[in-house]
């Protein structure tokens, strides 16, 4: 029998083996939880050393059932599916994979600001109903331009910063507001940040959210900031559905406070074919997928693998979601000789 343990919960059966081909060299016994229940999840994170999390839930009642693991290490740049607040409480480090899907998550961004301006979706459509017409033209009488727009991004992490870079060879202007960024890498990446939302929502022809969703982001954006808006703005969400007052948002659409918004992340994950957001043709919808390729699938499975061997090996991970847990632990010896 190896040393040691690691599990690996999943919603549906996962691909495991770039993950393993990381770990070679460790003695370890690799075992697959497929959790459908908070109360398999609880079984699951019982007497390992380890925990490779692809997408379940783990609230602080699962998480006071782990007894051996010093960490999770999770398949997502995001992490509020794990609560990292009760995994400090009981010493254990969160990991996620931080930068695997920058490229894509900032590509998805940058075609909702291009595809909103350029009205894609309402055309497609009319297009396709053979409508040339008069109806077509009141359309493109009413289209925005990008170039000499500015853009604002509510956080400048890897992403927002990769979406900045992007954004700015295509001509615009971006401001962001970030409390935690310093100005000096703002100014590196040639963005000026700004001392509140409100600022931000005003001077915005285009703001893209690109922050984490915790206690401290959870409906970041609301009535207020839409009332901020210009009326011939949009807004774009990538990051989730949490940082934004779904229902506020809407209210602004149906009230055409803003001209309209691309939306991959919602409140409620799969959201009811009911949404409102559905029914409107000024917005753009797609499936929680902007981190989606075959690049980064593969990306955030090399990943996860090599954090693992970090760990099981006796390093620090490089992407620690809760920092301040180092003070509680010591990093268990090496696995290997």
């Amino acid at each position: 029998m190896a040393d040691l343990k690691i599990a690996m919960i999943a919603r549906s059966e996962p691909d495991t083996e770039l993950v393993k081909k990381q770990l070679q060299g460790i003695d370890y016994d690799f075992d697959v939880y497929v959790c459908h229940s908070e109360g398999e999840a609880m079984e699951a994170v019982k007497g390992v050393d380890l925990i490779i999390n692809q997408g379940v839930k783990m609230p602080k009642t699962v998480i006071d059932e782990i007894d051996s693991a010093k960490a999770i290490v999770s398949f997502a740049h995001g992490f509020d599916h794990i609560d990292h607040e009760a995994a400090t409480d009981n010493s254990v480090m969160v990991v996620n994979t931080a930068g695997f899907c920058t490229e894509e998550v900032s590509n998805h961004a940058i075609m909702m600001v291009l595809a909103c301006a350029k009205k894609l979706v309402i055309l497609d459509k009319l297009t396709r109903a053979g409508k040339w017409g008069e109806e077509t033209r009141q359309v493109m009488n009413n289209m925005v331009p990008v170039t000499d727009q500015t853009l604002g991004l509510v956080g400048l992490g890897n992403i927002g910063r990769a979406v900045a870079r992007k954004a700015q060879a295509l001509g615009i202007s971006v401001i962001a507001y970030d409390p935690f960024v310093a100005p000096w890498l703002a100014r590196e990446y040639r963005v000026e940040l700004v001392g509140s939302l409100n600022e931000l929502a005003g001077r915005s022809d285009f703001v893209s959210m690109h922050t984490p969703l915790n206690n401290q982001t959870k409906k970041l954006v609301g009535e207020n900031f839409f009332n901020s808006m210009k009326e011939t703005a949009y807004f774009i969400n990538t990051c989730r559905g949490g940082t934004v007052d779904e229902s506020a948002l809407i209210n602004a659409l149906n009230s055409h406070k803003i001209s309209g918004a691309g939306i991959d992340v919602f409140d409620v994950e799969p959201t009811a074919t009911d949404n409102p957001l559905f029914k409107m043709d000024n917005v753009i919808v797609t499936p929680h997928s902007a981190g989606t390729s075959n690049r980064a699938r593969i990306a955030a499975q090399i990943q996860v693998g090599q954090e693992a061997a970090r760990l099981l090996n006796g390093t620090w991970p490089m992407s620690l979601v809760n920092p301040e847990v180092r003070a509680q632990i010591e990093v268990r010896p090496l696995a290997t000789s």
